[in-house]
């Protein structure tokens, strides 16, 4: 009785012939487009341009890198421009102070000699004259002074 009962069964959940073919070409028909796909997604044209989107990308972001380093570059030759300028502006300056000083100190030399130009006559007047040592010690005396007041302004 078992046997009829497993044979009745296996008859009962045999798949008719026509399904099981259905099944069967439609099993085979979505296998051959999956392999055919996978196929190209591996060739070596599919690869190379995923390779080149890669390098497309890693590009972009080598072009963003650089675009950044070439503004800050940029702005830092816009500020050494502007320090260039103002440097400039400041030794111009400097030029004219040391210009003017110059020529005070033409002028206070000028004077120096003036005045050791006098005290030397001075000198031969009181030495023509025959005076006594006191007035040329105050002679020298005038000179250093002379010479002293002349130069307190230079330092």
């Amino acid at each position: 009785m078992m046997d009829q009962l497993e044979g009745s069964m296996l008859t009962r959940c045999k798949l008719p012939l026509w399904l099981g073919l259905l099944l069967l070409l439609a099993v085979v028909g979505l296998l051959v487009p999956l392999i055919y796909f996978a196929v190209r997604a591996n060739s070596k044209a599919c690869v190379d341009g995923l390779q080149a989107q890669e390098c497309q990308e890693h590009n972009r972001h080598l072009q963003r890198q650089l675009d950044q380093a070439s503004r800050e570059k940029e702005a830092e030759a816009a500020t050494c421009n502007r320090t260039v300028v103002t440097l400039r502006e400041s030794l111009k300056k400097e030029q004219a102070q040391v210009a003017k000083f110059q020529g005070e100190l033409k002028i206070l030399n000028q004077t120096l000699k003036d005045a050791l130009a006098d005290v030397e006559r001075l000198r031969r007047q009181n030495e023509n004259s025959s005076e006594s040592n006191a007035s040329s010690c105050s002679s020298f005396l005038f000179v250093v002074i002379a010479v002293l007041v002349l130069n307190a302004p230079l330092t």
